[in-house]
Parts: structure tokens; C-alpha cells; sequence
């Protein structure tokens, strides 16, 4: 009698151990079917080391790899995970809903991508168990229910955390796995969220109005918030496509860290009441807390100027003609010079007896343009002269006509913040949250420099409101720093054409682009990421920024416009003439003193000769 009770119970284990290593020839067939690198992690398993032993085996021979438990692992491959629970084991539930702290990860994260569950079970669930609570639609798990002699997949998550939960068939195993999800895709299976709230918290600082015409999407006021205005349309059309309710909050400040706390968007989505907020620019400080999906608007802050003109920058008047041709020049002139006094020299007559003083002095009136009282009477001269008149002639027009395009053109020096610090242009900003964040000490010595002239400790400070900035820029002489759209949109309404054509912006943040911030806790970023690159895709995106955004002012009048020419324009000129009167007073003075010195002798000289008489 005891023998058959052995027998038994040695068959019914055997019965046990074989069909729970049959569960190796179904985890092969499903991970096949994954199509994705797969480690197979055992987590709530209570199986005897003899069925893991043949399970892994099953495993290996596949290729695939498998784990008792997760060790600690870069987030570089956590997509490869595979939980895999058994509900049949005792305190798999609690387990599960608890998420025990695997891998140094948080409750939160087992339950989200790239983590992919596997849960065993004999007997079919409700959609309704608590079981569900914690995976939301960023989740993936596959409830294989034991059906005869295989197994009935079942794809379950819930589309809020108050909603049941969602079971849609996966497929079948009876010895070969049949699939029967419509698409692979995760964002194709879960993009209706059924009506579920999708909360954006915009950022509201140039006027309180902003938020009504923000709501009503009226295109109106777009000199104010426009980063925030265009951000919610597109957001609001994102919210629609994947059936979601549309929710807006408002705040006053894109972010900043603030006495070790964060403010505005940023602390709006570190405490989730917020899954997205209004495009804010990247940092690292704010790259640790939320997560930045694709640009929504395509605004950008910069330093706006008029280039100054060449005259401000530089010597116009040395401009026109390179070195080589200067220098060219004026070896011409004492060619020129030479070649005047020896044929002066070499025919000797008493009417002309040339001095190379004359040579050079009438060389150089004929480089200037101007007459002098020497005359030359021998044809020779004359010949030289009439060259040197002919050839500076020539010169004196294109330097003239080259003069004059010069006074016209404005400068390209101030082409980089270095350039931009050691300018002598007046640098402001408008007077809104994020300058005031912005230009505070750095420790780039170029940003620190341009920082101190804006936000000056000892001062005024220079922020202004946008229209009398603009008007500032008109002036020129003065860079100004804003969004750029509602600056060009003001620039289109008061500069006039010719005005436009000398525009110049310089980024003085860094970033490329401002970038939508999202919330690490909302379990919807993934197909708010993939419907945000659709939208982009499919040309809303476009549309809507068209709709929003103000182009830089095209230039129509480039060519035929004049400005006067003022003492800005004349100053290396009157310098060189302030030296030629310093020289000329010096000369004359030099003159006199040699004049008198030679009297003086003349009249000792004088004086010595009639003692010596005496």
C-alpha cells in the first residue's frame, strides 16, 4: 500500500514538473515573436530549481538569455527585460501591484517601458481586479492564461489610473503562437485614450489678456506670449488626435531653481500636475527632472541690432584700395618725383632750375587734386606732369566712386557674441521673467560681460518694454534681447523698407531650439512624442507655426537708397586734417625758428666783421 502511494505521488509530481516545463517551448516561441533583443527575468516565480534548470535550458537553446533575478543594469538595456510571474505562486499579486524594488528602480518604473511583463495564470482575471491598477497605457503586459494544452494571451492595461482596465487578445500558443494583435506598434493599439483629461501648463508673463486669447485660439495680441499661444494649439491638436480632453493651467515663469526649489513649468510637472508644459529651452539642471519631447513652437530668443555702418567699425577712408595698391601708390608718386626733378635738372636754363622740394611738392599736389604755383616751362616736365595729373586722376574716380558705396554699407563686424561685448553698441533686453533669470553672472567671461551691461549691480539696468526697444533698434546703435517673432512683427509696422536691410540677430542662450517639457511621472509622453512627430510629419505643425510666427523682414529697397553723410561718417577725415594743421603750425613754427636763427648769425657775423676793421 505504500508502495502505491509513493508511485503516485512520484507520478504526480513528474506530471507537475513536466507541464510546467512546457512553459520553455511557449516562452521561446514568444519571445521569437517579440523581434527584439529579450533577457527572460524570473520575478514571482516559485517553481522548484529542477523546472528553472530545464526552463532556462529550453532558453539557451533558443539563443535567449535568462536570469533568476535583475541585477543592476545601465538604463542602456533595460528594453531587453522580460519579467516573467506565475499568479499561481503565493504573494505573486502582492508582488506585482507592489513592484518590488528590482534593479535599484523605482515602483513606477517596473511597471512603464521599456519594462515588458509576462504573467502566467490558470485561471482568466477581471478586467476590474486591482491587479491592474498600476499599468497605464505606457505599459506592456501579456496575461498568458493556461488554455488545455496551451495558452490564451491576453493584453491588458488601464487608459487612467481610475478607469478599468483594457483586455484586448494578443493570440494564442497550441504548440506553434498565433498573433493577433492589428498592429505591433504600441502607439497604434493605444492611441484613444477614450476621453481621457491631457492636462498643458502654459507659461503666462508679458499680459494677463494672453490667457483669453490663448483659449480662444484667435491669433490676436501675438506680440505677447506667443511661445505659450502657439504651444497650446498644437498640444490642443495632439490631445485630440489621440481622443483625449484637453486641460490648460497657467503659471508665470518657464522654470527656474530657485533657493534649491523649482518654479513655474518645471515644478508644475515635478509635483504631475501637468503632463506637458510650454517649450522651454534645454539645460542639464532641467534635463534630470523632466523629460523633453520634439518643438512644438519654433521661437527663438535673440539679440536683435542693426549692423552699424562701416564708418563706426573702421577707416572708410583707407578702405577703398587694399595695402598693395597704397603702397603701390605711393612708390608711383616718388617715381613720379624723381623723374619730374631730373628733367629739371638735366637741361639747365636760368628760367627753370627745379628743386627736388618743387618735384616732390607738385607730386603731391597732383595726388591730392590740387594746383600748385610751380610751373613747369621745358617740355619734358611737362610730359611728366601731364602723366602724373592723368594717372592720379584715374585713381582720384575710383576712389571716389568707391567712397561713396562705403558711406552706404553697414559694417559685418559685430558677427559674434565677442564681437558683440567689445562693441559700442547699447545692449537691453525686454522686460519679462526669463531676461531678468537670464542675465545674471556666468562663467563665460563673454556672457559675464554682456550680462553686467544689461543687468548692471551699479546702474541702471536695461530692460524695456517691447515697443520702445524696437524704436531703440531703429536708432541703431542698440542690440536688443527677445523672442524674435514679436520683434520682427513690430518692425514690420514702423521701420521703414531701407531700415529693414541691416537686421542682424545673435543667440546668446546656446540652444538650438526650445523643446516640449514633459512630467518622468505621466504615463503618456510616449504617444504624445509619436503623435507630436506625425503632426510635424503631416504639415500641422507647419501650418500652425505659419499662422503664429513673424519672418524676418525682407530687404526691397537695397538698392537705390542714400543716407546722409554726418560728422560720424567724416571723422577720420577731420582727424587727418587736425593733423595736417598740428603739422602745419609745427612746420611754420620750425621755419621761424630756423628764419631767426639765420638772422642772428647774419648779424654777428656783422658785428665780428667790423670790430675786425676797428
Amino acid at each position: 500500500m505504500d508502495i502505491w502511494k509513493l508511485g503516485a505521488i512520484i507520478w504526480l509530481f513528474k506530471s507537475h514538473v513536466e507541464g510546467r516545463a512546457g512553459i520553455g517551448k511557449f516562452l521561446t516561441s514568444f519571445v521569437d515573436n517579440e523581434r527584439k533583443p529579450t533577457t527572460v527575468v524570473f520575478h514571482g516565480i516559485c517553481w522548484n530549481n529542477s523546472v528553472k534548470l530545464h526552463v532556462m535550458k529550453e532558453l539557451s537553446k533558443a539563443g535567449i538569455r535568462s536570469s533568476q533575478s535583475m541585477s543592476k543594469r545601465t538604463s542602456l538595456i533595460d528594453h531587453t527585460v522580460l519579467l516573467l510571474a506565475d499568479l499561481n505562486c503565493t504573494g505573486t499579486d502582492e508582488l506585482i501591484i507592489n513592484a518590488s524594488c528590482i534593479a535599484q528602480a523605482t515602483q513606477r518604473e517596473l511597471h512603464r517601458l521599456p519594462y515588458r511583463w509576462l504573467v502566467l495564470s490558470d485561471a482568466p482575471r477581471s478586467g476590474r481586479s486591482s491587479l491592474w491598477d498600476p499599468f497605464l497605457v505606457d505599459s506592456e503586459l501579456v496575461l498568458a492564461t493556461v488554455d488545455g494544452a496551451g495558452y490564451t494571451m491576453t493584453e491588458v492595461y488601464k487608459p487612467s489610473p481610475t478607469s478599468p482596465a483594457i483586455l484586448t487578445p494578443r493570440g494564442t500558443f497550441q504548440h506553434v503562437l498565433t498573433d493577433t494583435r492589428p498592429h505591433r506598434e504600441l502607439f497604434r493599439r493605444r492611441r484613444d485614450l477614450m476621453g481621457v483629461p491631457l492636462t498643458i501648463t502654459n507659461t503666462i508673463q508679458e499680459s494677463n489678456s494672453s490667457i483669453y486669447h490663448l483659449l480662444q485660439e484667435d491669433s490676436l495680441e501675438l506680440e505677447h506670449d506667443l511661445i505659450s499661444k502657439n504651444s497650446y494649439t498644437l498640444a490642443k491638436v495632439a490631445f485630440l488626435t489621440l481622443n483625449a480632453t484637453p486641460v490648460a493651467t497657467f503659471t508665470n515663469s518657464f522654470g527656474y531653481l530657485q533657493n534649491g526649489q523649482w518654479t513655474g513649468v518645471i515644478k508644475e510637472l515635478l509635483e504631475y500636475n501637468a503632463d506637458i508644459g510650454t517649450n522651454v529651452g534645454m539645460s542639464q539642471s532641467r534635463l534630470k527632472q523632466v523629460m523633453f519631447l520634439d518643438p512644438l513652437d519654433n521661437g527663438r530668443a535673440r539679440f536683435i541690432f542693426r549692423q552699424p555702418a562701416l564708418s563706426v567699425t573702421a577707416n572708410i577712408f583707407s578702405l577703398p584700395f587694399s595695402p598693395d595698391v597704397w603702397i603701390a601708390t605711393g612708390l608711383s608718386s616718388f617715381v613720379a618725383g624723381v623723374a619730374y626733378y631730373l628733367s629739371t635738372r638735366l637741361i639747365k636754363t636760368r628760367a627753370e632750375k627745379g628743386t627736388v622740394r618743387d618735384a616732390y611738392l607738385l607730386t603731391m599736389s597732383a595726388l591730392s587734386q590740387q594746383g600748385c604755383e610751380v610751373q613747369p616751362r621745358h617740355v619734358s616736365a611737362r610730359i611728366v606732369l601731364w602723366v602724373v595729373f592723368t594717372s592720379m586722376m584715374a585713381l582720384y574716380a575710383a576712389y571716389g566712386a568707391n567712397i561713396v558705396v562705403l558711406l552706404q554699407a553697414p559694417s559685418t563686424s559685430v558677427n559674434s557674441l565677442a564681437t558683440l561685448a567689445k562693441s559700442k553698441l547699447a545692449l537691453g533686453a525686454a522686460d519679462v521673467n526669463y531676461n531678468h533669470f537670464l542675465f545674471r553672472a556666468s562663467s563665460d567671461p563673454v556672457r559675464n560681460d554682456i550680462a553686467k551691461r544689461v543687468n548692471s549691480d551699479k546702474g541702471p539696468k536695461a530692460f524695456y518694454g517691447l515697443t520702445e526697444g524696437v524704436e531703440k533698434i531703429r536708432k541703431g546703435l542698440f542690440a536688443f534681447h527677445s523672442v524674435v517673432e514679436p520683434v520682427y512683427r513690430q518692425i514690420d509696422r514702423t521701420f521703414q523698407e531701407k531700415e529693414k536691410c541691416d537686421l542682424m540677430e545673435l543667440d546668446y542662450i546656446g540652444y538650438a531650439a526650445f523643446h516640449v517639457p514633459g512630467s518622468k511621472k505621466s504615463p503618456y509622453l510616449e504617444l504624445l512624442r509619436v503623435t507630436f512627430k506625425r503632426l510635424r510629419e503631416v504639415g500641422i505643425k507647419s501650418a500652425v507655426n505659419f499662422r503664429f510666427e513673424a519672418r524676418r523682414p525682407s530687404c526691397k529697397e537695397s538698392i537705390a537708397m542714400f543716407s546722409s553723410v554726418g560728422i560720424t561718417e567724416m571723422r577720420p577725415v577731420l582727424i587727418f586734417m587736425a593733423y595736417g594743421v598740428a603739422l602745419s603750425v609745427a612746420v611754420t613754427a620750425a621755419e621761424l625758428l630756423v628764419f631767426h636763427a639765420n638772422r642772428y648769425r647774419l648779424r654777428q657775423r656783422r658785428v665780428a666783421v667790423q670790430l675786425g676793421r676797428i
